[in-house]
């Protein structure tokens, strides 16, 4: 088998499971490693979008900020391993890497498709977000003002420190935190979550996902940042406008049975 491998950087945790995980993969085929694994491995090192070209399958040592920071660039399977306190979006704890990755030989597991958002600002297209967006103040303890839109319709229009568009593998992460719903990751949905809203009526919204949702500053707003799946910042300026829609592109996780809800229950549940 043709293997990718990410890990988290800078955790000797997550180096002494790598270690393992890449030597049980180059017994069973080539390995393709991300580069600041591959340096601490000592291994050649290969880009996320190399890997994604060459790899039937990525694999994802560390927790959900890894595979976030893999989903920028890759669409293939990911089979993610946890050494994380939370780690909703892994498959196996880390003490299950090996049986793991035994069932992926097997061809024993099922792909997972969920959706993605396409993001552009004032037409623009930035990196596709797999979790969420944000619009959201630029400067401590100032709100920000905007129009919220689903297909050119303004559904709102608010004073705020910000607003989270979530696919509904994002419901569960930021969008949960601000009182958004969790919402089942085969649910067609994007989920408008605005963050300390200056109103008592302004709630959640839930959206058909292939919609166009936009955010736009108002002329009179402070200017505000755009941040997709906590990675990537952007400015957005007064008159500005953020879009976001389903994107062509999908996140592909393994699976070997677990469902959602016992995941939610599991991990989110305490």
């Amino acid at each position: 088998m043709r293997w990718g491998l990410v890990a988290k950087p800078n955790d000797k945790t997550v180096e002494r499971i790598a270690r393992e995980v890449y030597s049980f993969m180059k017994e069973n085929g080539v390995v393709f490693a991300e580069k600041k694994i591959a340096e601490t491995l000592g291994v050649k090192s290969f880009s996320t979008a190399e890997i994604n070209k060459k790899a039937e399958v990525v694999v994802t040592v560390g927790g959900d900020g890894t595979i976030l920071f893999t989903l920028k660039d890759v669409d293939k399977p990911i089979f993610a391993i946890n050494s994380s306190a939370m780690g909703f979006l892994t498959e196996v704890d880390a003490k299950y890497a090996e049986s793991g990755l035994r069932k992926l030989l097997k061809g024993d597991y099922n792909v997972e498709e969920r959706a993605k958002l396409k993001v552009l600002l004032d037409g623009k297209r930035l990196p596709d977000a797999a979790n969420e967006i944000t619009v959201q103040t630029a400067t401590i303890a100032k709100i920000i003002d905007f129009n919220i839109l689903v297909d050119d319709e303004t559904i709102e229009v608010l004073k705020a420190d910000g607003v989270i568009v979530a696919t509904p593998t994002g419901a569960t992460g930021y969008a949960l935190s601000v009182g958004g719903p969790i919402v089942d990751p085969r649910v067609d949905a994007a989920v408008v979550a605005p963050i300390a809203p200056f109103s008592l009526s302004t709630r959640p919204w839930v959206v058909p996902i292939d919609r166009r949702i936009c955010v736009e500053l108002s002329g009179e707003s402070k200017i505000a940042k755009l941040v997709v799946d906590g990675r990537d910042s952007f400015d957005v300026h007064p008159g500005q406008r953020v879009s976001v829609t389903r994107s062509e592109k999908k996140a592909r996780f393994i699976r070997f049975g677990e469902t959602f809800y016992q995941t939610v229950r599991l991990k989110l549940v305490r």
